[in-house]
């Protein structure tokens, strides 16, 4: 009789109890999930465009009158004395389509860096001159070139890559892609140079440049299915979007300068300007 009071009694208390203190509180603490959720990154929208420069050299030589193809080495580091000094910051193919396809924000005044062929002089004028300023750069090589007199081999490539340069694929013996009929043929320069580059650098290789700026849409098609992400061509602008990515344009110093600066550099927030080098028009 007294075992059943007793049982009784306990029923009653353990109904009076909430049911968290009978099963556990199985809620996860609403502290903890905050701050869980303040670490996540923030999904941005992705913008439609993005104004900023993509700038082309091939030589870097002294004693030689700037043009299109030369700079000189006091030349380019006044290129990147001007990017430094007005607030430029280098980014990488990679950089610029994480933002223009998933929002990754860049800096302010984000600039692209880029050098055709693979010369020699690059690797000996311009790469320290990159690393004294504090700038990345992507250099697109000719598989066919590596290796062979005046131009860089494949450990100098190495260097550049520990250093944070990025190598991209300017094909593999750089003819104009666009008078190519044969698909195997266009395959090989495009897929088959990207091949050589991962084989013997040990790194993705999702950059492509187009010798001379040679493209068609069938150009276009074979750089997709080979895999790269971005392709530059040689024609001009300054503005980036996301169905451009296997288009981009590029630009000299020089024309940037003199024509697309002041756009680009408003579009980013205009701050108290310090004037550039002085440019051939």
């Amino acid at each position: 009789m007294r075992a059943g009071v007793v049982a009784g009694v306990l029923l009653a208390l353990l109904l009076l109890l909430p049911v968290d203190a009978i099963a556990g509180d199985a809620s996860p603490d609403p502290s903890a999930a905050e701050a869980a959720e303040a670490e996540k990154p923030p999904v941005l929208p992705a913008p439609r465009a993005v104004d900023m420069p993509i700038l082309v050299y091939h030589h870097v030589v002294p004693g030689h009158p700037d043009s299109v193809l030369f700079v000189t080495p006091e030349s380019f580091e006044q290129h990147l004395g001007y990017l430094n000094d007005n607030g430029y910051r280098g980014v990488s193919f990679d950089d610029l389509a994480d933002c223009l396809e998933f929002g990754v924000p860049l800096p302010d005044r984000p600039v692209i860096i880029t050098f055709d062929d693979g010369w020699e002089n690059q690797f000996q004028y311009a790469f320290p001159l990159l690393q004294k300023y504090g700038f990345g750069a992507t250099f697109f090589v000719v598989t066919d070139y590596v290796d062979r007199p005046n131009f860089m081999t494949t450990d100098e490539l190495k260097t550049m890559i520990s250093a944070g340069m990025t190598i991209g694929s300017h094909s593999r013996s750089h003819p104009p892609l666009s008078a190519i009929g044969n698909p195997l043929r266009l395959k090989d320069e495009i897929a088959g140079s990207k091949a050589w580059l991962e084989e013997r650098l040990g790194v993705p290789v999702d950059a492509f440049a187009y010798p001379y700026g040679s493209y068609t849409a069938a150009v276009v098609a074979a750089v997709r299915a080979a895999g790269y992400r971005t392709a530059r061509t040689v024609d001009k602008g300054a503005r980036e979007t996301a169905d451009q990515l296997e288009t981009l344009p590029a630009l000299l110093f020089p024309t940037y300068l003199n024509h697309y600066r002041d756009k680009v550099e408003l579009a980013a927030g205009e701050t108290r300007r310090k004037p550039g080098p002085p440019t051939p028009r």
